[in-house]
């Protein structure tokens, strides 16, 4: 495995380590080396100085050696020096200097700020440095951080921050925690231009303040195929060989009825130990124990393997964009395992996928002080979960959080929150439509209608009609839909759900067994 890169660049922007609220952003100089820059100044030196002492010098026949002399002594002072100051709108190009592992500054990523951290992780479910675990999972993992976790935010703040406090509560590092703000408001809520009741507003000074996680923000607003190439990208740049990426509308909690007991993140890093060598490795591959992603609870925690992407002879390469929404995960896991790459299923604890979000996650996620593992406290929160899942899996309240908030209409960069929805779901029927059209069937897995690689896109599907008037004509009438969530037919095993996607009706979580990671 590649040795990884720390993902804690060097900051040569003041601003990025100062609270948001400081508006005061000035165009920086940036320090760098600049060798034509400085050849072109001691040259020029040197011919202006020689032209000088020609028209003056009363001992010419010595001139040109003299002249030559002072030109070589001032070009080796001016080019010995380490760096000059060159403005970062200057027409001269700035020169980073740049290892295979670092790949210069990241101008999208604001790191946690020196702030105390808060609230404290319950002692039961915090992991000693000096640990086992943890110098066994740093031994093996050649990359840092070990544990990166993407959580992909578009809209509702509060449903965020629910799922963020209960990852760090279960134990999984701040700092190893990457909220994508892709939102598509630019720079807005870093400025924090964008009110409390924007759908597209996010807290980056609680985010990077008290509960110290970092933020990496999209430049503009990827669609749900985008944002997993996003994550890959991302992960490529850094030379990352796995990272793990979840849901903003769900919650996590570790199993606190266990004995002996281990934490959410204690779990994490027991399978994660047991999947590195089986990765992508000669061995692996003849064994048959390669694997491309992990689920935790259906796909709302997952560990992805880098290499089953990376892979220039046998990987499987990036989520097709134009699938921006549903479906775009039935193409993609059936290409993985169309490549021999299966999809393991791994638990660590308990999973809830959640429309709505309890009064105080602060206190309820993270309780007194004092307390034990399997507090009444705990005990409450789990029943209270369980309920607030069932009612989401009802149809009571699926898709409620996606659409409670409508405020910021007319906020800098700020789309306005109605008209996002119904552009949604356009290009989610459009998806949906090429998806057909690619595999010839709207089936989850194709595969099961006996496709395969080698005929994809070798299909006689009639084309869709698009006509001016807003309206989306299908063949024979027939919704993407109803095929997806209303059908007779056993419900889709891999429809995968984006931050802004509205799950099909009648989906359960997981209806495909899938081999364990001991398996």
């Amino acid at each position: 495995m590649p040795v990884g890169s720390n993902s804690w660049p060097g900051w040569s922007n003041p601003y990025r380590s100062r609270r948001s609220t400081d508006l005061e952003i000035n165009r920086e100089v940036e320090e760098t080396k600049a060798p034509n820059l400085e050849v072109t100044i001691w040259r020029g030196l040197y011919y202006n100085i020689f032209n000088f002492h020609q028209r003056v010098s009363i001992f010419r026949p010595r001139s040109p050696i003299l002249v030559f002399i002072f030109g070589v002594l001032l070009g080796y002072f001016l080019t010995s020096r380490q760096s000059h100051l060159v403005h970062s709108v200057s027409h001269i190009p700035i020169i980073y200097n740049q290892t295979v592992n670092t790949l210069g500054e990241d101008f999208y990523l604001y790191p946690p700020l020196n702030e105390e951290r808060h609230p404290a992780v319950p002692s039961y479910n915090s992991i000693p440095e000096n640990s086992d675990i943890l110098r066994k999972a740093r031994g093996l993992v050649q990359q840092f951080p070990t544990t990166p976790l993407f959580v992909p935010f578009t809209r509702n703040y509060p449903m965020l921050r629910q799922t963020i406090l209960s990852y760090i509560a279960a134990g999984w590092p701040r700092s190893q925690i990457y909220v994508i703000d892709n939102t598509g408001t630019m720079d807005a809520n870093y400025r924090s231009l964008l009110s409390s009741g924007n759908p597209f507003f996010l807290d980056y000074n609680q985010l990077r303040g008290p509960y110290r996680v970092n933020i990496l923000r999209t430049p503009t607003l990827l669609s749900f195929s985008q944002l997993q190439n996003y994550m890959l990208a991302t992960a490529m740049n850094r030379n990352w060989t796995h990272y793990y990426w979840t849901h903003q509308d769900v919650t996590v909690l570790s199993d606190e009825h266990h004995s002996p007991y281990r934490s959410f993140y204690h779990n994490i890093l027991l399978d994660l130990i047991k999947l590195l060598p089986r990765m992508i490795s000669e061995e692996a591959i003849r064994e048959g124990k390669r694997w491309g992603l992990v689920f935790y609870n259906f796909d709302w925690l997952t560990l992805v393997n880098v290499g089953a992407a990376t892979d220039i002879n046998i990987g499987v390469g990036s989520w097709d964009t134009f699938i921006p929404y549903y479906h775009s995960d039935c193409d993609y896991y059936e290409r993985l395992r169309l490549n021999g790459f299966p999809i393991l299923e791994g638990k660590a604890g308990d999973i809830f996928d959640l429309a709505t979000y309890v009064e105080d996650p602060e206190v309820s996620f993270f309780g007194k002080p004092d307390e034990k593992a399997n507090s009444r406290r705990y005990r409450k929160l789990r029943r209270q979960l369980m309920g607030m899942m069932k009612d989401k899996n009802s149809q009571v309240e699926r898709n409620t959080w996606q659409g409670e908030q409508v405020a910021g209409k007319g906020e800098p960069w700020t789309y306005d929150p109605q008209a996002f929805s119904r552009a949604w779901w356009h290009m989610t029927d459009a998806g949906r439509a090429l998806y057909k059209k690619k595999w010839g069937t709207l089936e989850c897995q194709p595969t099961l209608l006996g496709k395969t690689l080698e005929n994809i896109w070798d299909n006689q599907v009639e084309d869709d009609v698009y006509v001016d008037q807003d309206e989306f004509i299908r063949p024979k009438e027939e919704s993407p839909r109803d095929a997806c969530g209303e059908s007779e037919e056993p419900a889709e095993k891999f429809d995968m759900l984006g931050d802004d996607d509205v799950p099909p009706e009648n989906l359960s979580p997981l209806n495909l067994t899938l081999p364990t990671i001991d398996s």
